[in-house]
């Protein structure tokens, strides 16, 4: 009998040895991840997200801090964390390296002096047009590149409740170093990524008092379309709808379709697929941050100094403006050209303005924006 005991106490002892084996070897490291993410950039991370997409081990957190309040008048609210997968240590065989960058901003930026030689917000930085993000959010998701290389993101704003600004939150995936396996073309996990954004938007509006519609959970999330993925110009339905084509000079379109969100894009090529037109619609934040960016660190002229609501950009690009319900930024439209050919034949300069009018028009119209000013070759003094 006591043989018996002995046996089964020795048992249980092994036991107790390994579940502690376990917990040291497996559980501490989720523990310990979750600690560090709970933490990080003002404590609105989703932990089970951020994991679904990094795992579980060998995770490292950068946080600057948290900085001002959407009640601050002098300092603009701007939160800034990155979370990054070490490659494992004698793993016998090659991890990848893998970082999400995650920024949290007040909308509008009160501090644009002490930041002039910056960007006010993340860029959305993509080669074709971003796809809204849609289920009722005011978002976009894109791939740096059309070989998904680079940065995937997801941008999210939040309309906070009259009187406190707005929030955006963006989210950036290191695309070379984690995505070998290109995970983005798998819905699940792409949609893991996107919800990383709207999760933390949702936190973020209550950490910070936003009080802002939200839209619902994520069950899905957009894929971006690729360089592929281009139809002829008059067979566009989305961003680049009404746009004609121009012999061999516009002959392709790509395009996302249209949604809410705070910046849309339509990308015009000519019969080699090499990119002749960018147009782009920036809303709220991302209207602001153009601006910014053209009239403090591009040189350009400010897009509406002197009252002007149309002109001409220093790199041969147009802009025009239109004013939009709710915000007190108005829209800015952009048309950039990529081509040499197009600079200098009046009928290309005529073209280019039509082409610029109709994105804008059809951009603005279901924001009840008011009617963009008609884009102009000229720029007043």
């Amino acid at each position: 009998m006591k043989r018996h005991v002995a046996r089964a106490g020795a048992g249980l002892g092994v036991l107790v040895l390994l579940s502690g084996g376990f917990f040291w070897f497996g559980g501490y490291d989720r523990w310990s991840t979750g600690r560090l993410l709970s933490s990080a950039c003002g404590g609105v991370l989703p932990a089970d997200q951020v994991r679904s997409i990094l795992g579980e081990r060998h995770l490292e957190v950068g946080d600057d801090g948290s900085r001002g309040s959407l009640d601050d008048t002098t300092t603009s609210l701007r939160v800034v964390c990155g979370i990054s997968r070490d490659t494992e240590k004698n793993a016998g065989k090659h991890t990848d390296d893998g970082s999400l960058t995650v920024t949290i901003n007040g909308v509008p930026t009160v501090d644009r002096e002490d930041r002039r030689y910056e960007s006010l917000y993340p860029r959305i930085r993509s080669e074709l047009p971003p796809a809204p993000l849609g289920q009722g959010w005011n978002g976009v998701f894109s791939v740096g590149d059309s070989h998904g290389e680079g940065e995937a993101t997801t941008a999210v704003l939040l309309d906070c409740a009259p009187g406190r600004g707005d929030l955006l939150v963006t989210v950036s995936l290191d695309v070379d170093g984690y995505l070998g396996d290109s995970p983005l073309d798998n819905p699940e996990r792409r949609t893991a990524f996107a919800r990383v954004a709207t999760d933390t938007a949702t936190n973020a509006s209550r950490r910070w008092n936003c009080d802002a519609p939200l839209g619902e959970p994520l069950t899905t999330a957009p894929l971006p379309v690729n360089e592929d993925e281009h139809v002829a110009p008059g067979d566009a339905e989305g961003t680049c709808s009404g746009i004609t084509a121009q012999g061999k000079t516009v002959a392709r379109a790509w395009e996302s379709e249209r949604g809410t969100t705070p910046f849309e894009e339509c990308v015009l090529g000519d019969t080699e697929g090499h990119t002749t037109y960018r147009l782009a619609a920036h809303y709220g934040p991302y209207a602001e941050g153009a601006r910014h960016d053209y009239a403090e660190r591009s040189g350009d002229p400010h897009p509406v100094a002197s009252g002007q609501r149309s002109g001409v950009l220093a790199n041969g690009g147009y802009w025009t403006t239109a004013a939009c319900p709710g915000s007190g930024e108005p829209a800015l439209f952009t048309l950039n050209q990529y081509s040499d050919k197009t600079k200098t034949s009046e009928a290309d300069r005529a073209y280019a303005l039509s082409v610029l009018k109709v994105f804008a028009e059809r951009s603005a119209a279901p924001r009840r924006c008011t009617t963009p000013a008609a884009p102009t070759a000229t720029t007043a003094p």
